[in-house]
């Protein structure tokens, strides 16, 4: 690694001097190790709905660091020439209900909220297709690569994340998230992670 030592046009002033060699160098190790800790994201009240570590917090309000990588962030899907207010209500909709009750799905797509959308695909699970749990994530990857590429901005933020691990922190979801004990199986960060390769893939 090349360290920044002495340039004719450094400033004249040795405090100035000494302070932009610092930076640079700084900047340099910084460069050479990039973060590697993972990047937790969930909560509403956090910049990445969101990150969980401090470290990363401060990244975020500096950096615009914010993708909305849950399925409850307001960016909507496109599918069928129709419009999904929100990856969870084209997740519910589209994938748990189309092929067994297309009329319950439509009802799923108009929700006011993605809670909504949830709640009443929970109400109406008797109805959903019979193979859902082999298929769901599958599905989930479906998903998250029509609102990734459908959003550009989202897309650059996620190949942002270079390699590092991404967790949903769901205290309440040991299968998409990881659970209240950090045990579960963290199956969204996963499917984000497989999409950051694919799309990486391409650029």
């Amino acid at each position: 690694m090349f360290i920044l030592q002495r340039c004719s046009l450094l400033p004249h002033s040795r405090d100035s001097r000494e302070e932009l060699i610092a930076s640079y160098n700084k900047d340099l190790i910084a460069k050479s190790h990039p973060d590697t800790s993972p990047i937790y994201f969930y909560h509403r009240g956090k910049p990445l709905f969101e990150c969980a570590s401090i470290p990363t917090l401060i990244l975020a309000t500096l950096f615009s660091f914010v993708p909305r990588f849950t399925n409850f962030s307001l960016h909507s899907v496109e599918y069928g020439g129709k419009i999904y207010a929100t990856a969870e209500h084209r997740d519910l909709q589209a994938l748990k209900f189309m092929t067994t009750n297309p009329a319950l799905a439509e009802v799923i797509r108009t929700q006011p909220s993605a809670r909504a959308a949830r709640k009443e695909a929970g109400f109406q699970r008797a109805h959903q297709r019979q193979d859902w749990f082999d298929v769901n994530v599958e599905a989930m990857d479906t998903v998250l690569y029509e609102k990734f590429t459908q959003h550009r901005d989202l897309q650059e933020k996620l190949l942002s994340t270079g390699n590092r691990e991404l967790v949903e922190d769901s205290p309440d979801d040991i299968f998409w998230g990881i659970g209240r004990d950090g045990q579960g199986r963290n199956e969204l960060g996963k499917a984000l992670m497989r999409l950051r390769g694919r799309l990486r893939a391409v650029h």
